[in-house]
């Protein structure tokens, strides 16, 4: 489903997640199946009736399914920060690093049916977008109230990293070539840094590698043109560079767990959100 709010997923996870990230912050919630984790950075974080899992913008984070081990069914939220800050301006900065301060969340009783009742409303083709989106409210706020640094007594500790305006001038590159065949020497021809320096600054500024940020905001483009347009996977497949749709789709499933086509026929983009 695709709002102002961002977009939510209902996923099944049958198979291994690659180390990705995102530009919002990201909530997972167990619906139903095994007990598992994510990978958020170097940690293990419990996805469990118990325990939704709580990821910064741009943390690199993976899911690793073991063959033969039951699934896992997760709702994923994905916040956009300018719907956040509707609710407390500084929610804004939601999009940067270290907007929560831990990766793993209690779940109550109370959050427990929310995400019940929304996934409810997912499956449902009577219920009216609004109502998603409250419930999306009623379920995100308090969350961010108890585990944001930007939260009711919070110590509003949250912020960006250090920044270089040469990695800044990379980042831009990035993101206007994300169709183009620009490879990581390339942008370091045009950076001026020695190889060395501009791998261990990147990672200092953005928290992940060249490449893995490349990924990012290829994913991004790749999940707008899935839901937001009409034309052909095939089409899109090659704006993004992609050498063909079978490449396309193997890159989306390893990030998202579903096909685009899949991702396209459950994505719903009502007018009034």
């Amino acid at each position: 489903m695709l709002g102002s709010f961002g977009r939510v997923a209902l996923v099944e996870l049958g198979h291994c997640l690659v180390r990705h990230a995102h530009p919002h912050c990201h909530m997972v919630f167990k619906v139903a199946g095994a007990d598992t984790h994510f990978i958020v950075g170097d940690e293990a974080v419990p996805v469990t009736e118990e325990t939704a899992v709580l990821i910064d913008a741009w943390s690199p984070h993976s899911f690793v399914h073991v063959p033969g081990q039951p699934t896992t069914q997760i709702l994923a939220l994905y916040i956009e920060p300018e719907w956040l800050s509707a609710f407390r301006p500084d929610w804004i900065r939601s999009g940067e690093f270290n907007f929560f301060n831990t990766k793993c969340g209690h779940v109550t009783e109370d959050i427990r049916e929310l995400v019940k009742t929304i996934v409810e409303c997912l499956n449902s083709v009577s219920d009216s977008p609004a109502d998603t989106e409250a419930l999306l409210s009623a379920l995100v706020v308090p969350l961010i109230d108890r585990f944001s640094a930007y939260g009711r007594g919070g110590i509003q500790s949250a912020g960006t990293k250090s920044a270089d305006w040469r990695i800044r001038k990379a980042i831009g590159h990035i993101r206007g070539n994300a169709g183009d065949s620009l490879t990581i020497d390339n942008l370091i021809d045009e950076i001026g840094m020695s190889r060395s320096n501009f791998f261990r600054r990147f990672k200092a500024c953005t928290g992940m590698s060249p490449g893995l940020f490349q990924n990012v905001v290829r994913l991004e483009q790749a999940v707008q043109l899935t839901i937001s347009s009409h034309e052909s996977l095939g089409s899109a497949a090659r704006r993004l560079g992609f050498v063909d749709q079978a490449h396309f789709s193997r890159f989306f499933r390893n990030h998202t767990a579903v096909s685009p086509r899949q991702y396209r026929q459950g994505a719903i983009m009502p007018d009034e959100l």
